[in-house]
């Protein structure tokens, strides 16, 4: 299966890969930016490496100026050692402390099959990056596009600003239309999940006045400030019913409690009651990472005081 190319202007293209698991459709993409420079912002799965170099030869790729990683989850950073090796000339560009995972992936790759099992495998282990290929988002020169730190969903993201467009990664959650045109946007918090950086991440993005957000998973919303607006006033409502919901029965398993809870009153979540059985079971996936993200942190909260 191949990968779906939407063009949104000229210069702005989104490549959605193709499904690793059942559910997964419409899922994983790349942002392709073609102009003045051209660049990729992720490179999605090892698994859909050789579909997404397909796209880019479509797309009339044969050069890219930057490989830019908004972070080094394998969804979004787990081909990046077979583009890299497509592109040989190309800096890839993420945060400097993500560099070693990425020059010597055992470690990541470790952590990821024991917080995903099987979905790891659907996406595949990465290959490693030359370390000399590898640069610093801060330390570039002469590169018109500005990156921002955004720790909270990793302590590792980055995202990135060119023109009007912001390229967030993960920074403003999970957002996309459904076919009936309804949106549907959740968080993305696994652990570990560093709440009050994720706050300070949005207001510092916010300052920056975007037009466009471009959201890793997936597609793109105008206003963009408005967006990551809704964004935080979701965070602040799951912290609220997760901290009320671990308080009720302190020896259950919170998760399939704040679930229900979550989709009968978070008006964001009203989508996922449209969404085909496979989607709902891959987000009941999402949702329960998330919402550990949450748990830990406010069970830390809880001992630390």
């Amino acid at each position: 299966m191949g990968c779906n190319i939407k063009k949104y202007s000229d210069n702005l293209f989104l490549i959605t890969l193709p499904p690793v698991a059942p559910g997964f459709q419409n899922f994983i993409g790349t942002w392709l930016y073609k102009g003045e420079i051209t660049f990729i912002v992720d490179v999605g799965t090892s698994s859909t490496a050789d579909a997404l170099l397909g796209a880019l030869a479509e797309a009339g790729v044969e050069r890219l100026d930057y490989i830019f990683l908004t972070h080094i989850h394998v969804d979004h950073a787990g081909a990046i050692g077979e583009i890299a090796a497509h592109f040989p000339g190309t800096p890839v560009v993420c945060h400097k402390d993500a560099m070693p995972h990425l020059a010597d992936p055992k470690r990541l790759w470790e952590g990821t099959k024991k917080a995903l099992g099987g979905i790891a495998d659907a996406y595949g282990p990465l290959k490693p990056v030359p370390p000399d290929r590898l640069a610093d988002a801060l330390l570039l020169d002469n590169c018109p596009v500005i990156p921002v730190m955004t720790p909270g969903h990793s302590i590792h993201h980055i995202s990135y600003i060119y023109n009007d467009y912001l390229f967030a990664g993960e920074a403003g959650g999970v957002y996309y239309l459904l076919p009936s045109g309804r949106g549907y946007m959740r968080p993305a918090t696994p652990p570990k999940f560093f709440y009050d950086l994720a706050f300070e991440s949005i207001d510092t993005l916010i300052s920056k006045s975007p037009g466009k957000i471009c959201y890793g998973h997936l597609g793109l919303k105008e206003n963009a400030v408005l967006m990551l607006k809704e964004h935080k006033k979701q965070l602040y409502l799951w912290e609220t019913i997760i901290r009320n919901e671990m308080s009720k029965f302190k020896d259950d398993d919170p998760i399939p409690r704040c679930i229900r809870v979550l989709l009968a009153k978070d008006a964001l979540l009203t989508g996922f009651f449209q969404m085909e059985e496979a989607i709902k079971d891959r987000e009941k996936i999402f949702f329960a990472n998330s919402i550990k993200g949450f748990v830990d942190y406010i069970g830390l909260g809880a001992v630390t005081k």
